[in-house]
């Protein structure tokens, strides 16, 4: 399987309730900052090259970050620590 029909289907995917309910709420009712903003609202796909020698997976979007903006480690504090430690480490 290609990684591009991989990240369709994970763009797609609907498996876990809970998830989806709180992903969609948030981005039904943002806060104020955002309110003007569409947010993605579904899962996050991959970033970066496919043979890259380090995979890193984060748990869920963040609410305002990834959920907002489609991509992981977007605007919020665990995005700003992994860039911090991922640039000190070249």
């Amino acid at each position: 399987m290609e990684l591009r029909d991989l990240q369709a289907q994970i763009v797609q995917c609907r498996r876990c309730p809970r998830l989806v309910g709180f992903r969609e709420a948030v981005a039904a009712e943002p806060p104020r900052r955002h309110r003007d903003e569409t947010y993605w609202a579904r899962p996050v796909p991959s970033l970066g090259d496919a043979s890259a020698r380090l995979l890193l997976v984060g748990l869920a979007p963040a609410a305002h970050g990834g959920n907002r903006t489609g991509r992981m480690f977007t605007f919020d504090s665990s995005g700003q620590w992994l860039y911090g430690i991922l640039s000190g480490a070249r």
